[in-house]
Formats: C-alpha cells, structure tokens, sequence
C-alpha cells in the first residue's frame, strides 16, 4: 500500500496557471548551472553516479501529479520510514517525513514555484542511506526530454544500461514512456530491474509512463499504479510541461473494454480542450504502446487498424496531434501520418522485428532501422523541437525537427 505524506514546501508562488508556469518566466541558458545564476535560470549538474545505498530497494524516482507538485517516491526492502529535504541550492532549506513504516514510500512537495530547479535528498531513518537528485519545475520555454519504449526489464536490461553515459551527459527534465518498462507489471522483481538499471538517471527527471501489453491488468496494473503517483485515474493522463502537454494513453484495447468505451471519449475531450484558444500548449505529444504505423509485424495489421481509427482518429477530429511515441514492435522507425503528424517507434531494450508488410495506408515510412537500440533525444526551444535519435553509444541514428 502506498505510504502517502502531503507536505506544504515553503516556497511562495501565485496559482499555475495551465501550463504550470505562465508566460513571463524568462528563457534561460542550458548551460547554466552556476549557483549564482538567477533562480530560474539554473540548470542544475546532476548528482555524481554513485552506487545505491544498500538500504534502498528503489532508488528515489519522480512524478508529477500536477503542474506544482512533485512526488519523490523509493523502496525498501522492510517497513522504514524516511524524509525528503529539498530547496532552490543544495544546502535544502525544506524538510517532510515520510513518518508511516511502510516498503513504499511517496512524498508530496508541493505548492513549488514553477521554472525552478529543486536539489533534494532522501535518507531513511536508522540506517543513514542517502540518495540525492534534482528536478526542474515546468515553466521555461527550453528544456529537454527523452522518449524511451520498449525497455524489458531485466530481460534486456543490459542493453538499456548502455545508454547511462549518453542520458546523463543529455540530462533530460522529463522522461515519457511508451510502455513494457517491465517484461511482466506484476512482477515486482523486474520493476526492481527497471528503476535499479536506470539509477543513473531517474532520479533526476520527471517521468510519465504508459500502460502496455506487458504491463497490464483489468483496471490496469496494480503494480504500476502502486509504485507511479500520476494524474487523474493513472491509466490515461495529461501532463502539462511548459509549452507541451503530453498525453499518455493505455492502448490495451483487446484487454480492456473500457479503452473503447471510456478512454477514447476521454481522449476527444483533451484533444479538443488543448485547442480550445485557452491557454493551448505549442505541442501536443501522445505516448502509447501499441503502433499506429509499423512497417514490419504484418499480424498486428488489426491492432494499427484500431489504433489509427480510434485513437489516431479522435486527434484528428478534435484540432490534431503533432508527435506520437509508441513502442511494442521492437525496431526504430519514424513515420508521417497523412496531415503531418509524426509517428516514431523507439525500442531502448528490445530487438525483433518480425515479418514486414501490411502497414497503415495513412503511413508514409521516413526511416526504418532493424538492429539497434534506440532512444530519442528531444530539445525543446520555444516553438521549436528538435530530435536526436541515438543508439546506446551516442552514434546518431536519425534526427527530426517541428517548427510552429
């Protein structure tokens, strides 16, 4: 059960507005990371790479409920309690506890100041385990995020250890997922195996992940909704960081009759309120797991059949998407969807695409790469986004860009 502590941080700020930051927060130099710099201009070095303590099952991890609130989650192997310092520096300033014995801990900062880098530590008591990360509050128009599908573990964890040096030199403030973090969600061993191989960078970015075929369950997975505080009923959410809203969707439809019957409802109604002439993000980025366009895995034909008609079709009917991540195929492609949308499959773990064939017609296949690992690098700069897609030593696999 979730050990739950709501906690006031002492950082004044007036209301977020819907982009969790407003429009006169200045830009500021990505390669700022001097303390002296102004407030929300810091870019924060992240801690060094440093083993976990043996305390900590999960080392801390982050998510964002809403625009001002940041939840530091983390495991452990018995019942212990804990706390969380945090502050604008590195000497904190702001402390809560997480006061209840339990094995999973989440701890609510909230009320933070929007385009503001926070340090934190989180040490559990009687045992002097400390583990440090950073985070940075939405708000700026130039920051960074990764998009990350199909990671396995730990089956093919190995292979996403790879990447460490290549995300930790990036360091990205936000991390979306495209679902099967975990080759089984119910198994909590294997989302050991995710949050352990990705120590190097989860403490440090906000992270937004999907449901998936791997990753699933009637009403979704227990496990994930344990371990995950996210917005709304968590198996489908937006998330606004600055001039993006993200939307991650559960794409199980086979498995889940509520996908048909409430989810796609749901996603018209987002799409439609993020074009609304209110308040409308620059970008509007959708993550799930299952591909509207693939040139390979002709058997899944059906499955991207519905996925263009339901999901890519409630976008399009309700002023449009300008970027999809999906995962579940297990190659890189990028793609453009008749109107312009951008299609990109990633697979940071898995490698085995199967038979080609039988794409979506409304798919037009820009690149396609069959035997490496891939990631995607994404600066957003204003009304620009620029992507770099890498494999797990940093050689350049593709880039894109979208420009309003």
């Amino acid at each position: 059960m979730r050990s739950w502590v709501l906690g006031l941080a002492l950082v004044a700020c007036s209301s977020p507005s819907k982009n969790g930051g407003g429009d006169d927060v200045p830009e500021h130099d990505a390669n700022a990371t001097s303390s002296d710099a102004p407030l929300n201009e810091v870019d924060p070095d992240w801690p060094a790479d440093v083993a976990i303590p043996a305390d900590f099952d999960f080392p801390p991890y982050l998510t964002m409920p809403a625009p001002n609130t940041i939840v530091v989650s983390w495991r452990t192997l018995a019942d212990t309690t804990g706390v969380v310092r945090f502050g604008t520096t590195d000497a904190y300033g702001t402390q809560l506890a997480s006061a209840t014995p339990a094995i999973v801990h989440h701890v609510t900062l909230d009320n933070l100041a929007p385009s503001t880098a926070y340090y934190y530590e989180v040490t559990i008591d009687g045992t002097g385990g400390t583990r440090k990360g950073v985070f940075v509050t939405p708000g700026r128009t130039q920051w960074r995020f990764l998009a990350s599908g199909e990671y396995h573990a730990p089956s093919e964890s190995s292979g996403v250890a790879t990447f460490a040096d290549e995300i930790r030199a990036f360091r990205p403030h936000v991390i979306l997922e495209s679902g099967d973090m975990a080759d089984d969600g119910n198994d909590i061993t294997h989302w050991r195996s995710y949050l352990r191989t990705a120590a190097p960078w989860i403490s440090n970015a906000i992270l937004l992940p999907s449901h998936s075929n791997h990753v699933n369950g009637t009403g979704g997975n227990a496990t994930l909704l344990d371990l995950f505080v996210l917005p709304n009923n968590e198996r489908w959410y937006t998330t606004r960081y600055s001039q993006i809203e993200f939307i991650n969707i559960d794409s199980t439809n086979g498995a889940n009759a509520d996908i048909a019957t409430t989810e796609v409802p749901w996603i018209k109604t987002e799409a439609a309120a993020a074009h609304d002439g209110t308040d409308d993000p620059t970008f509007l980025i959708a993550s799930w797991h299952h591909p509207a366009c693939s040139s390979y895995y002709a058997s899944r034909a059906g499955d991207r059949n519905w996925v263009q008609t339901n999901v890519v079709g409630s976008f399009k009917s309700n002023g449009g998407v300008d970027l999809i991540f999906a995962a579940h195929d297990k190659y890189y492609e990028r793609s453009t969807i008749t109107g312009g949308i951008v299609h990109v499959i990633t697979n940071i773990g898995n490698i085995s695409p199967s038979s080609p064939g039988s794409n979506h017609p409304d798919c037009t296949v820009n690149k396609t790469l069959l035997t490496t690992r891939s990631t995607a690098l994404v600066t957003v700069d204003g009304a620009l986004i620029s992507a770099r897609v890498i494999d797990g030593v940093g050689a350049e696999l593709d880039t894109f860009s979208l420009q309003k």
